[in-house]
């Protein structure tokens, strides 16, 4: 038995399983030991991250918001220099773009033919003055003989009285009675024509008068032409345009030539409707408003539109501009970069505009205080929201908001990083 055993293990086939049967075991003792012997490790502890984030220290204060507007100059005043003269234009002293000062003559007229027609007026006027004369004097005359005239007929009515009285005695005819009848008649008559030319004289001295007063008003209207003839500026400013020359006849109501007034110039600027309010208390108040040119030009606010055009968003807001011969603000049109100052509002901060979070809230830095004792000290994040006031640019030219609320204290620390999930409680590691 013990040899056929032999037998069997001595084939290839039996010794290929013996050999795979040792190994597997092999390697299972060797598995065993070392799970065995090997060390127990501690479980992993998970870490909470702090975001690293730039902080800046606050305290409260009084600031005067300001903001960046774009505005076009404009005047509230340009005149169309226009004439109700029908005449030939003799000479231009202006062109486009010249500086004239009040009373310079700009354009002048030929005024030949209006020396005729002022010529012309003054004779009807010396006519009509010589007509009043003439009723002046006859009212003297008048006035002088009225004594005679009475007499002459009182003479005749005493006369009469006793040819009538000779007539009733039968001392007279009745043919003398009747001469003396006329003869008095005749002087009730021209008594009484003197008395009614009389009467009449200053009916006729008031006509008079009106005429060589209308005389002398058309005498004064043809001076007052002439003296239209010498088109002057009414005011100082800059020439707009010249729209006629030499050897052109004017018409009536036609425009000759532009002028703008230097002392209504403006800056026309749209403010945001959320200052409009502000600026409207604040002129009603009397305070000023300022704004200053990118070149350092200053413009104070004087009124501000009472409507929304359509298209716009904001209030149209005018700025006096205050402009000097060749500034080159008198170009009207053109487009100023302005910074507007509005009026102080306190118990603000300026932050940058990386520190704002959905336009109403800030994060401040706060230290935790629930640390072991030697623990470091860890910082988080505390939400605090804030009212929009304002804007304004730092001393270099930095733009920063506005912000106010009663949670910010002097020295408070506000975070100026934008972080994607900044929420209140979030570890922080200011630098």
């Amino acid at each position: 038995m013990f040899a056929r055993l032999q037998s069997l293990t001595r084939t290839p086939r039996r010794r290929r399983f013996a050999a795979g049967t040792g190994f597997i075991l092999i390697a299972l003792l060797a598995s065993v030991s070392i799970f065995a012997t090997g060390p127990n490790p501690a479980p992993a502890v998970r870490t909470e991250k702090a975001w690293p984030v730039s902080v800046i220290e606050v305290t409260p204060a009084a600031i005067q918001p300001s903001f960046t507007a774009f505005g076009r100059v404009e005047s509230s005043n340009v005149t169309h220099l226009k004439t109700d003269l029908n005449a030939q234009v003799a000479d231009i002293h202006v062109r486009e773009g010249d500086w004239v000062e009040a009373g310079d003559e700009l354009i002048t007229l030929d005024a030949r033919e209006l020396e005729l027609a002022l010529d012309e007026r003054r004779a009807e006027l010396a006519q009509l003055t010589a007509n009043l004369a003439s009723v002046r004097t006859q009212k003297e005359m008048l006035e002088a003989s009225t004594e005679q005239y009475r007499s002459v007929y009182q003479v005749a009515e005493k006369k009469l009285e006793r040819h009538r009285d000779l007539m009733a005695k039968r001392l007279i005819s009745q043919s003398l009675l009747d001469e003396v009848t006329a003869e008095a008649d005749q002087a009730s008559i021209r008594y009484r024509d003197h008395m009614r030319a009389l009467t009449d004289v200053p009916n006729l001295m008031a006509a008079a008068q009106a005429a060589v007063d209308r005389a002398t008003a058309q005498v004064r209207q043809a001076e007052l032409d002439i003296e239209k003839t010498r088109i002057a500026a009414p005011f100082r400013g800059p020439i707009l345009g010249v729209f006629v020359a030499p050897g052109d006849r004017s018409n009536l109501g036609a425009t000759l030539a532009d002028i703008a007034n230097a002392d209504a110039f403006e800056v026309r600027v749209q403010i945001p409707v959320r200052y409009g309010d502000r600026l409207h208390d604040t002129l009603a108040r009397g305070s000023e408003v300022t704004a200053t040119t990118k070149d350092g030009v200053p413009l104070t606010l004087s009124r501000l539109s009472s409507r929304v055009r359509p298209g716009q968003s904001g209030l149209d807001a005018f700025f006096e501009l205050h402009v000097t011969t060749g500034s080159p603000h008198t170009a009207l049109g053109r487009l100023l970069e302005l910074n507007v100052t509005l009026p102080e509002e306190t118990s603000v901060v300026a932050l940058p505009v990386q520190a704002i979070y959905e336009n109403d809230r800030i994060y401040a830095v706060e230290a935790s205080s629930a640390e072991p004792e030697g623990a470091a000290t860890e910082f988080r994040l505390e939400a605090i929201t804030v009212e929009r006031v304002g804007e304004m640019q730092d001393e270099n030219g930095e733009h920063r908001i506005l912000v106010r609320s009663p949670a910010i204290h002097d020295g408070e620390r506000i975070i100026t990083t934008q972080l994607p999930r900044a929420i209140s409680g979030l570890l922080v590691e200011p630098a």
